[in-house]
């Protein structure tokens, strides 16, 4: 029947339309996650690398065996264009500070923020395209949102006018026969056939109701 069919696909819309929403979120969270695990794989490691070797400069005598580990792992966490140059800095100013050459302290120091720099810069990059792919996903999620929105006021309407008002005029039409109004028809409209059928069919009652009351 066709009745039955607009129902289920109106039923199956919905369905639908939920899955896709889930999907949607899924799909949005699941952009997301490499961001943050990159931005902690790429530029953390190497910030904790930055600040174990200040502390190490800090200490007095100087930790060498602290500062070459933590400059091991920045070496080793290079992600960044141009960071490859400054962590060989890093290591040829800490030799020349070994070597007690002045002003090379200063270099370091100098060279060691401006690695930070770089993995500042970068998480704030990355954190920046996660919170693209947020604002991407949301506004899809919207997106879909609106078109089912309209789709359902479209349906609404189609249903309306296929079963909710074929519904009300037949309760009218029953209503005023037991009332006595012996000619009230329903209206045929266009509309779904099957309902179309019932309402011809409940005319056509009333017909041979109104036929027997008359010759009997």
């Amino acid at each position: 029947m066709r009745s039955g069919r607009i129902i289920a696909f109106t039923v199956w819309l919905m369905i639908g339309f939920n899955l896709l929403l889930t999907l949607g979120a899924v799909w949005s969270f699941q952009r997301m996650n490499p961001e943050i695990q990159r931005i902690y794989e790429r530029n953390v490691i190497s910030l904790d690398a930055c600040e174990k070797m200040l502390f190490a400069l800090a200490e007095n005598p100087l930790n060498t065996s602290d500062f070459q580990a933590a400059l091991k792992i920045a070496r080793n966490n290079i992600t960044e264009e141009g960071e490859e140059k400054v962590v060989l800095f890093i290591q040829q100013q800490f030799e020349a500070l070994q070597n007690n050459r002045p002003g090379a302290e200063k270099e370091l120091f100098k060279a060691i923020r401006t690695l930070n720099h770089f993995n500042k810069q970068a998480i704030i990059a990355s954190a920046q395209k996660a919170q693209r792919l947020r604002q991407a996903g949301a506004w899809g999620i919207v997106i879909m949102t609106l078109i089912f929105f309209t789709l359902a006021i479209a349906l609404e309407q189609r249903l309306r006018r296929t079963f909710l008002e074929p519904l009300q005029e037949i309760n009218a039409v029953l209503e005023a026969d037991a009332r006595g109004e012996q000619y009230r028809r329903c209206l045929l409209a266009p509309g779904s056939g099957d309902i179309q059928k019932i309402l011809d069919g409940i005319n056509k009652l009333l017909d041979r109701c109104e036929y027997n009351r008359k010759n009997h």
